[in-house]
């Protein structure tokens, strides 16, 4: 069931999470560049960036879902409801890390920049729409 901020907003909250998705993936791109000529340790720094982009995307993609929810309930249950979201988000990201500092094989600082992408692709994420989605999208520019 599509509720008038849905129907009004839906597509422009859709074109936001293209856009930190696609964010993420520049950002990361980006910092495996930059790893694989300054980082010791290639691969590792590879798969924690990979793991940590990951991490990144769907936590990206479970707020816009957790958002697209609570927009249908009551106010006190819509609180309840992105509280808990909040919560799993944070767990995920915990568990993530916690691989990084157990596995030698993992990266820690690379599954970290690759969390931090989603930080960096939402404070981007104007250019991105303007330059990146937009275009993808054949709208606008």
């Amino acid at each position: 069931m599509k509720t008038n901020w849905m129907k009004t907003h839906g597509s422009e909250a859709e074109e936001t999470l293209l856009d930190l998705i696609l964010g993420c993936l520049v950002y990361s791109l980006v910092f495996e560049v930059i790893g694989l000529i300054f980082v010791e340790n290639k691969l590792t720094f590879s798969l924690g960036l990979l793991m940590g982009t990951a991490a990144a995307i769907g936590l990206s993609i479970s707020m816009y879902r957790s958002v697209e929810k609570a927009v249908t309930m009551e106010p006190g249950q819509a609180s309840r409801s992105m509280t808990l979201a909040s919560i799993i988000r944070m767990l995920v990201i915990l568990a993530v890390a916690w691989l990084g500092m157990h596995f030698t094989w993992i990266s820690f600082p690379g599954i970290l920049v690759g969390i931090l992408g989603l930080k960096v692709s939402a404070y981007l994420h104007v250019y991105t729409n303007v330059y990146i989605t937009k275009k993808l999208l054949k709208k606008g520019r």
